[in-house]
């Protein structure tokens, strides 16, 4: 399982959107929400899911009956899964993994 050193900011999000060709609506944040909704298209699926860069969560909802989140580790190796996780969070470098 991979290891992060926490969430990107507000700022790092938007420009990685905008880097990736994603959308990111930011209408509710602008006006006091802590939530931003991302678009994008994640290990070949696309995904639509709400960020807090606040408190580092993420809901996505994939049908009436699935919504996972940054909790979800029983998808952990999963393709599109894994790639939300690598968007929205900094990875923790080899080298102080190891320490």
């Amino acid at each position: 399982m991979k290891k992060y050193a926490g969430a990107k900011t507000h700022e790092q999000i938007k420009a990685a959107c905008y880097e990736a060709g994603f959308d990111i609506d930011t209408e509710k944040y602008d006006h006091g929400s802590d939530w931003v909704t991302i678009t994008g298209t994640f290990d070949g699926h696309a995904r639509t899911f709400i960020y807090s860069s606040f408190n580092g969560r993420f809901i996505c909802q994939i049908s009436e009956d699935e919504t996972y989140s940054e909790r979800s580790t029983d998808l952990d190796g999963t393709g599109w899964y894994d790639a939300i996780l690598d968007f929205l969070y900094i990875p923790v470098e080899a080298d102080s993994a190891a320490a």
